[in-house]
């Protein structure tokens, strides 16, 4: 989410640290380091604090509860952040008084511990007004009392349909790609045209092109991995760390353009980890290791996943 957050209460892709303060804190569960993150979070005209909690994305309380510890633990990095705020030792109490489970308060003093130790590059960084990128996303301007229509009016989104990028009708303002830990990275070369991408995706965010291939909307496409989790041909669909991209360009135009260029990119995007997210809760993540198949080498596969009962 540090790309930018479209929240219920406000309006338009704003950015993650737009209600930090001066010399607050924001506070990100992320493997990655300070400079990292800042590469992608806006401005502000004074100095605030970032503190990174390590972890992976939990998506808890979004598709599924998976009780990985992650509320417990940003309990104890608010502790670490600004003891003023509440104490670790409320905290815990509060834990233990209300699940009676002594590991939770124990994830919440781990937390609380690594970010007040001293650590190589630190945890916590103090930031400036140098420090971030000026904010590109437009922000959509609200009308006046007065300029409300009578009633309640919400008017229709332009349906159309184009064959190639950007050819299917999509709600302009409601743009939530910048939410997503991960993003498809597609494999041309080794897809068959099953549809199964363009079907099953919950986003409607493969758009149809010409020769028969699907090419990204990634403004709209939320990582939910259905696509991968469907494609049949080894390699095809990868789920890649989102920042590891800087911008939303059309993967099928770059291939058009240059397919070995776009093979020898895409492949060093996805890396040799493959990190899924098991629907068992508490489970975390899952890492496999992937392959570089070679180019129009279609190899099909059957995905699986245990899941105790």
């Amino acid at each position: 989410m540090c790309k930018g957050v479209e929240p219920w209460g406000w309006h338009g892709v704003r950015p993650i640290n737009e209600r930090v303060v001066k010399d607050g804190c924001l506070l990100v569960v992320s493997n990655k380091k300070p400079e990292e993150l800042l590469k992608f979070i806006g401005k502000k005209p004074y100095n605030y604090r970032i503190a990174i909690l390590d972890g992976d994305a939990s998506l808890a309380g979004l598709w599924v509860n998976k009780d990985d510890l992650t509320h417990e633990r940003i309990l104890g990095g608010i502790a670490a952040i600004d003891p003023a705020v509440i104490s670790i030792e409320a905290v815990e109490a509060y834990l233990m008084d209300k699940t009676k489970q002594k590991h939770r308060a124990e994830a919440a003093r781990a937390a609380y511990e690594s970010l007040r130790q001293e650590a190589k590059p630190p945890r916590v960084k103090t930031v400036t007004p140098n420090d971030g990128i000026v904010w590109t996303h437009e922000r959509p301007v609200l009308p006046k009392w007065f300029e409300m229509q009578e009633g309640t009016v919400v008017p229709a989104v332009k349906r159309g349909f184009e064959m190639g990028p950007k050819g299917q009708s999509r709600n302009a303002m409601f743009k939530r790609g910048t939410t997503k830990t991960q993003r498809p990275a597609v494999r041309f070369d080794l897809c068959t045209k099953c549809t199964l991408c363009w079907v099953e995706c919950p986003d409607e965010c493969f758009d149809p092109t010409t020769d028969g291939f699907y090419d990204i909307e990634y403004q709209y496409c939320v990582g939910c991995g259905k696509c991968a989790e469907v494609c049949p041909v080894k390699e095809c669909i990868v789920m890649v760390d989102e920042l590891q991209f800087e911008d939303d360009h059309s993967p099928w135009e770059h291939w058009k353009k240059d397919s070995q260029e776009y093979i020898t990119w895409v492949e060093e995007k996805k890396g040799k980890d493959r990190v899924s997210y098991p629907f068992v809760t508490g489970k975390g993540i899952t890492v496999t290791q992937g392959v570089v198949m070679p180019e129009g080498k279609i190899v099909p596969v059957r995905k699986t996943e245990e899941v105790e009962v």
